[in-house]
């Protein structure tokens, strides 16, 4: 029933019971809707004074599955052209307009990405990698065909290589990795729960660990190596689009490093494979 109630009108009817601390919540959310959908849980909390579950338990209380749930909810209903691309997309823009957003959007991020990333810890990334018996690639959700990019990019470096972007296949490799493997994990949040139970299992197995991700997350505090990769973009609110690309972008940058430190035998394998795909090829037209 309250799934479908609206959420601002919730908080100031008495449809539901709210505690001292809902009450302050609700202030605070009623004054500047727009605000809090950009605002973490952490910051809400200690702008409210109360603790993060007692967030948890208010969004519960309202029909949310969650804060992020909430997030999304309380977006839709204080826009009325219901943005879930872009930030500043609407519905009255045409294709032109389309156009120049969402390449403003991805300029922005690649700019922030050059900016945020840390010279010295690709370098680490691309050496551990350069020298491991195998490196391996997980990605969940729009992180997956990260991941697998990974895969196609660095297969033609003739180390083995693999991803994986089902949960349990990601288990049961990490629990076989040993000390000379690498295990890349992607993830913008950094907050996924089944990625971080899994880098917990590579962890405890000594397995190398890179994170590209966002410093500070959950995920990040488990990496050995953290390539910071954030941009502006709330994924809680819009569907992943600038992330998923300066992901992309992170994997590329390592990918060169790696074969610029492997040198010689990455050129023999790359006009190897040139050769023999230039045969695939049609001249008709």
């Amino acid at each position: 029933m309250h799934a479908k109630a609206s959420l601002l009108q919730l908080m100031q009817s008495d449809t539901i019971r709210l505690s001292k601390s809902d009450k302050k919540l609700s202030a605070i959310i009623l004054a500047d809707p727009a605000s809090v959908i950009h605002q973490s849980i952490a910051l809400l909390a200690s702008t409210a004074e109360v603790s993060e579950p007692t967030v948890n338990r208010f969004c519960h209380k309202l029909g949310c599955d969650g804060y992020p749930d909430f997030k999304l909810r309380l977006a839709q209903e204080i826009s009325s052209n219901g943005q879930l691309f872009v930030e500043n997309l609407t519905q009255g823009d045409d294709s032109t307009m389309v156009i120049q957003k969402i390449m403003g959007s991805i300029q922005g991020s690649i700019q922030s990405l050059a900016n945020s990333i840390d010279p010295e810890s690709l370098d680490k990334a691309a050496d551990s990698i350069a020298h491991c018996k195998s490196v391996n690639f997980f990605g969940m959700g729009a992180s997956s065909s990260v991941a697998l990019d990974a895969q196609h990019k660095f297969f033609r470096f003739g180390m083995p290589v693999s991803s994986h972007t089902d949960f349990i296949n990601q288990r049961m490799m990490c629990s076989m990795l040993e000390s000379d493997d690498v295990a890349v994990f992607i993830s913008y949040t950094g907050r996924t729960d089944a990625m971080i139970v899994n880098a917990e299992i590579a962890q405890d197995r000594g397995a190398k660990l890179i994170g590209i991700t966002s410093n500070g997350s959950i995920l990040s505090n488990q990496c050995d190596i953290v390539l910071n990769a954030v941009t502006a973009e709330d994924t809680d609110l819009f569907t992943p689009m600038t992330s998923r690309i300066i992901h992309l972008a992170v994997i590329d940058m390592l990918a060169t490093s790696v074969a610029l430190k492997l040198g010689t035998s990455v050129e023999d394998n790359i006009k190897s494979i040139k050769k023999n795909l230039a045969s695939t090829r049609t001249d008709r037209f």
